[in-house]
């Protein structure tokens, strides 16, 4: 049961993280529609930021979805 709680803990921190990001990058467009340069790219960095980091915690659950099945993960010793 804790091994699914796992993998679905980080599955839910992804999909938060995107979310985030995606609204981020949501603000930048309408910072740069206002005029407010600075603001816009300092949005942009942080929305492309946790963009970033929401695909790295995807990938993460991906990984410890596989070892919890027992399928492995690809890459590994040969």
């Amino acid at each position: 049961m804790s091994r699914v709680i796992r993998f679905l803990i980080y599955l839910v921190i992804g999909v938060v993280l995107l979310s985030v990001s995606i609204i981020a990058l949501l603000w930048s467009i309408g910072y740069m529609q206002a005029g407010f340069v600075a603001t816009s790219l300092l949005s942009a960095l942080i929305g492309f930021t946790l963009l970033s980091s929401s695909l790295y915690v995807l990938r993460l659950s991906a990984y410890v979805y596989a070892v919890e099945k027992g399928a492995g993960v690809e890459g590994g010793k040969s």
